[in-house]
């Protein structure tokens, strides 16, 4: 291992030892360039996998997401120094609950930049979390090495700060927690939810990416079926 993560194993020693989330994430390639982490938690009595994502272009690497908590974040982070070992240019927070900025305090700490929407921001210090660095507008096309992605805020839904990241080389559509995948049965969490916007804001990323190949949501697998399924699921909160 590196002195870098040296650095900062020793830093979050204390946390990892006490942490309640504590098992080994999950790296799985996607695509030549993409892959899927998960991370987990114990939420209300069970055990959760959350998804993220690695970005891999030229000579950088982007994180869409940080899992729940500093002790996986650094797993994630020593994940990446050993097989891929490119800089990470910046982590992109779909919005501010747990399983998509846990990790902020470990990005700061090694200087990796956080970019989200305002409203993430927002929430982000209403919900005791660092704020990220710098803000993106709703509809905002960010580069990395030979790629490039689309950070978009569709309007209010699993929480009212959600956004979506579109990767455009690949033609993949990361949903967060905005979209369930296609065998959930319920929307999950929605006690910070926008119900009654939730169905028109899905509309406008449906419009928005109708190229998608690869819908990612934020909880479960990338079977096809997750928009639909979405919006099914939606109509029976009616």
């Amino acid at each position: 291992m590196s002195t870098y993560f040296l650095y900062i194993l020793f830093i979050f020693l204390p946390l990892i030892s006490s942490s309640p989330y504590f098992q080994e994430i999950e790296v799985i390639k996607l695509k030549e360039g993409v892959y899927v982490y998960r991370s987990f938690a114990n939420y209300e009595g069970s055990m959760v996998s959350a998804n993220g994502l690695i970005l891999e272009s030229s000579g950088e690497v982007v994180l869409i997401d940080t899992p729940w908590d500093d002790e996986q974040t650094i797993q994630l982070l020593d994940w990446i120094d050993r097989k891929i070992n490119k800089p990470i240019s910046f982590a992109i927070i779909t919005h501010a609950h747990m399983d998509r900025i846990g990790g902020i305090n470990v990005l700061k700490s090694l200087d990796i930049p956080a970019i989200s929407e305002s409203r993430t921001a927002k929430e982000a210090a209403k919900n005791g979390y660092l704020q990220p660095d710098i803000i993106f507008q709703s509809d905002t096309l960010l580069s990395y090495g030979n790629s490039s992605l689309e950070a978009y805020y569709p309007g209010g839904g699993h929480t009212i700060d959600n956004s979506v990241v579109y990767l455009n080389n690949h033609h993949i559509l990361y949903g967060g927690c905005f979209i369930k995948s296609s065998a959930s049965t319920s929307l999950g969490n929605i006690e910070d939810a926008v119900l009654a916007e939730w169905p028109s804001s899905l509309q406008r990323v449906m419009e928005k990416y109708p190229e998608h190949k690869i819908v990612v949501p934020g909880h479960g697998n990338w079977e096809p079926g997750a928009l639909e399924n979405t919006l099914n699921l939606l109509s029976k909160m009616d």
